[in-house]
C-alpha cells in the first residue's frame, strides 16, 4: 500500500505572531514542520509534500531532502484552499492521499501506523476523533476526494467527515486519540504531553 501524505502548511499563523512550523518542536529540537515529517517517515511515509502559502520561502529553504512542496494558490481564504489543492495532486499509481498538519506537535509515528494499518485492512475514509472533533490526519482513497473541491473558508473537511459518520458510518473509521495538539498560539507548546 502507496499513500501519498499532503502536510497543510500554508497559512500565516498571525495567532502565533510568527513563523510557528519553523519554531523549536521541545521534544525532539527540531523545527515544527521538520519533527511533524520525521514522525510520519518514521511511520513509513515518504511520498510527502509540503502545501504552502504566507512563509512558502523560508520553508522551502529548509524542507529536508525527498519533501517536495507545492505552493497554493489561494491561501488567503483558509484552509479549505490547502484542503482542494491537497486534492488535486497527483495519485496515480498510489491507494490514497492521507491529509495532514504541518503544526500538529502532537502526533506520533504509531498513531500514523495504526491509522495505516487501520487503512490497509478497510480502505474506506480513515481519520483521528480527538474529544468527538473527526479530523486529521485523514486517509482518503481517491474515488472520495472529489468532494474536498467543493470545500470553502477557513475550515477543513471536519464537517462534511462528521455529516459523513452519522449519515453513512460505514464509509468511513475513526481512531480515537486523547490529545493530539496543534499548535496555534505560543502557549499551545504547554499543552504537550
Amino acid at each position: 500500500m502507496t499513500l501519498r501524505l499532503a502536510l497543510l502548511a500554508a497559512g500565516s499563523a498571525s495567532r502565533y505572531g510568527g513563523n510557528k512550523l519553523l519554531a523549536v518542536h521541545p521534544g525532539s529540537q527540531q523545527p515544527l514542520l521538520h519533527h511533524v515529517i520525521s514522525e510520519y517517515k518514521k511511520a513509513g511515509i515518504t511520498e510527502i509534500v509540503i502545501l504552502t502559502g504566507y512563509w512558502h520561502n523560508a520553508i522551502c529553504e529548509t524542507l529536508p531532502t525527498g519533501v517536495t512542496h507545492h505552493y497554493v494558490d489561494h491561501w488567503q481564504e483558509g484552509m479549505a484552499a490547502s484542503v482542494r489543492a491537497a486534492a488535486a495532486l497527483d495519485l496515480t499509481g498510489y491507494d490514497g492521499l492521507m491529509i495532514g498538519l504541518g503544526d500538529q506537535a502532537g502526533i506520533n509515528a504509531m498513531l500514523i501506523r495504526t491509522l495505516l494499518t487501520d487503512f490497509a485492512s478497510n480502505p474506506v475514509i480513515t481519520a483521528t476523533s480527538c474529544q468527538g472533533i473527526i479530523g486529521p490526519p485523514v486517509i482518503f482513497p481517491p474515488h472520495t476526494l472529489s468532494v474536498l473541491n467543493q470545500l470553502q473558508g477557513d475550515s477543513g473537511a471536519g464537517k462534511y467527515l462528521r455529516k459523513l459518520a452519522l449519515m453513512s458510518p460505514g464509509s468511513i473509521q475513526t481512531q480515537r486519540v486523547n490529545s493530539l495538539t496543534d499548535i496555534d498560539n505560543p502557549a499551545d507548546w504547554h499543552k504537550l504531553d
